[in-house]
């Protein structure tokens, strides 16, 4: 049971880590319609997907999302 737990801790650590935050805005036909959302990924299109789909989730209406 101690090797579990400590596996899985390390494997939190280690993809904590990696991750980094994104500032992530999205978009209609070209135009900002929502405000700037921080999101931690570890990739650029991780942190677009996630992004997309809090803003959906919130009902925003948008047709793609980039993060810087």
């Amino acid at each position: 049971m101690k090797k579990c737990t400590m596996g899985l801790a390390l494997m939190l650590i280690t993809s904590i880590s990696y991750a980094k935050a994104y500032e992530c805005k999205g978009y209609v036909d070209g135009n900002q319609v929502s405000e700037t959302m921080t999101v931690n990924a570890s990739k650029q299109a991780v942190a677009e997907a996630k992004a997309y789909s809090r803003m959906k989730k919130a009902k925003i209406d948008i047709d793609y999302v980039t993060c810087k």
